[in-house]
């Protein structure tokens, strides 16, 4: 665990981690704690189970798209500085490198999340859940099988596509998972090509908002669906099994 443990000490050295994640916590102190302005129909927003799921959408959202960010180049990176090679002469198989990069980047999603989540922390205080905190760390776990998903499906593009390709690739199906639902009702809405389309390419999707939805299920005692939660499972153990049977070449990775 050598070679994760390096990429992943690497990782949460770089700024933006941090940036990105404290932006998001703004976001979500500015709505969660009252200071920010939400409102429907012009009525404002301050209901605990209303803002509750909003924010836990807004984590979702900003941890999946800073999970490609994270994950695009992590691979391609260490073919371009010749770390490979090194690697080779150690005699570590190509599906272990690459395995435990794509590690790392997980891990750099979940730290990410855990960031987010202290918003999360923050806004059930002070709506007077202190009696429910407890119900974070499950909805925390939960809501990483996005995290994981998208992040080990940005590294297993990175080394198939070039990182343009990939990073467009995993910033689209992070797009389409997070608004799964909606598609699926623009699907039906469409019709004809557009909607066989759009109905092929979600079956090749994970739902990232159906697993936030169990996730806020966790947060206010409703009943998960296990279906749901094997199936974000299953497409992390696809990606697995694609990234450690994929072979490349390092002149390939190195341009």
């Amino acid at each position: 665990m050598t070679i994760m443990a390096t990429a992943f000490k690497e990782k949460i050295r770089r700024k933006d981690l941090y940036i990105v994640s404290a932006i998001g916590v703004l976001i979500l102190l500015l709505f969660g704690t009252g200071t920010g302005s939400l409102s429907i129909n012009g009525v404002a927003v301050t209901d605990y189970r209303i803002l509750g799921p909003i924010m836990l959408t807004v984590v979702n959202a900003i941890n999946c798209m800073l999970a490609v960010v994270m994950s695009l180049c992590t691979i391609p990176n260490e073919y371009q500085r010749h770390t490979s090679h090194l690697v080779w002469i150690r005699k570590v198989p190509q599906w272990r490198y690459h395995g435990e990069l794509a590690l790392a980047n997980v891990l750099s999603g979940l730290v990410s999340e855990a960031i987010l989540f202290a918003a999360m922390l923050v806004f059930m205080l002070m709506h007077l859940q202190a009696d429910q905190l407890w119900r974070l760390f499950p909805a925390y776990l939960i809501l990483g099988i996005n995290a994981a998903a998208v992040s080990l499906l940005t590294s297993l593009l990175s080394v198939i596509v070039p990182k343009f390709a990939a990073g467009a690739i995993a910033a689209g199906a992070a797009f389409a998972g997070i608004f799964h639902s909606l598609l699926g009702l623009l699907k039906d809405m469409v019709g004809g090509f557009g909607g066989d389309l759009i109905r092929y390419a979600l079956k090749l999707i994970p739902n990232l908002h159906e697993v936030q939805a169990q996730a806020g299920k966790i947060l206010y005692g409703g009943r998960v669906d296990a279906h749901v939660l094997l199936t974000g499972l299953l497409a992390i153990y696809v990606y697995t099994v694609l990234l450690f049977i994929y072979k490349t070449t390092s002149d390939r990775m190195a341009r």
